[in-house]
């Protein structure tokens, strides 16, 4: 089922990439010569954005929101080029670099350094799993400030809020090698005056609670925006609009935007759909995030209290929407 969701998700893509393409040669070819130009001012490029009449958008909700995703990565000039690359025989591209636009950016693994050692066999942790792991702090200089096992919230930054985003996305038996930098390490104290320190960490996560998951490969990511600052992280509080669609049928589950209240959580807050603290770690505040998983993912983590859809009510086997915006 899931190679068939992938499969109709990339068909998707690439059938409103095409069309909008078509309809761009056919309606406003200038746009598409300033687009392959590479003398275009940003200004020109921003007043071409701003002028563009609006695309009407026709087909099913699916439809319509990978649309909204299409359109919106081309105001972006890699956006751009990325497309007309795609359009191009693949033995003439129009520019010679390599465009890529990644739907879901990790940007937490670059702001920490990680790197990953074994492939573990239960997972991955969330932020809200309570997660027992043994750990070691050091200096740069490589000198052992603390070693411990601990069980913990992840989210809760008993030990410090960089190493939970660290041992978020690990499985049991992983271990993770990472520096933290001072910011994320307030509950680290060490004897000199130097205040701007940052941490080596190796951790091993030996065990999860509760083992209800969001896997990866069942779970499709995009961003409306292209965006590279310092994302979201787990134990951080930010309020959001959502909106949980049922794909089968358009239903609105739910919409905090006709309510007129938006979420305010901390990321990692088990009365929330687990889907939601995924969501929101290691994204960047901007745009749309759309979430395309199962229902049993909306269950909130560990607890029969969920604050956005009763568990009763909630159809566990289905392909629910989720969009997240209006970040604040």
């Amino acid at each position: 089922m899931q190679k068939l969701l992938s499969l109709i998700i990339v068909a998707l893509v690439l059938y409103n990439i095409v069309k909008l393409k078509i309809s761009s040669d056919n309606n406003n070819p200038t746009v598409v010569e300033q687009t392959a130009s590479n003398n275009t001012t940003n200004n020109e490029s921003q007043s071409s954005i701003n002028n563009d009449p609006p695309v009407s958008l026709n087909g099913n909700l699916f439809e319509r929101t990978v649309s909204k995703i299409v359109i919106n990565a081309l105001k972006t000039e890699e956006g751009k080029a990325f497309f007309e690359n795609i359009l191009q025989p693949l033995n003439k591209p129009i520019d010679t670099q390599d465009y890529s636009i990644p739907v879901h950016k990790d940007l937490v693994a670059p702001l920490f350094k990680i790197n990953t050692i074994g492939n573990g066999n239960i997972g991955p942790a969330s932020c809200g799993h309570v997660v027992t792991v043994f750990y070691q702090i050091s200096d740069m200089n490589n000198t052992l400030i603390l070693e411990d096992t601990k069980t913990f919230t992840l989210g809760s930054g008993s030990v410090m809020l960089g190493l939970d985003n660290v041992i978020v996305g690990m499985n049991v038996g992983q271990a993770r090698e990472a520096i933290i930098p001072a910011k994320y390490a307030a509950n680290i104290k060490i004897n000199d005056n130097n205040i701007d320190h940052s941490y080596r960490v190796n951790v091993m996560l030996k065990s999860i609670l509760p083992q209800n998951f969001v896997k990866s490969d069942e779970v499709k990511v995009y961003d409306d925006e292209i965006a590279y600052r310092i994302p979201l992280l787990c134990g951080e509080k930010v309020a959001f609009n959502a909106k949980i669609t049922r794909l089968t049928n358009g239903e609105v589950l739910y919409d905090s935007k006709a309510k007129g209240q938006k979420v305010d959580m901390k990321i990692g807050d088990i009365t929330y759909p687990l889907i939601f603290s995924y969501a929101l770690q290691n994204k960047v505040p901007v745009g749309m995030r759309t979430i395309i998983a199962k229902g049993r993912s909306f269950k909130a983590l560990g607890s029969n209290i969920n604050k956005i859809i009763s568990q009763e009510l909630l159809p566990v086997d289905e392909y629910l929407m989720l969009e997240i915006n209006d970040f604040k």
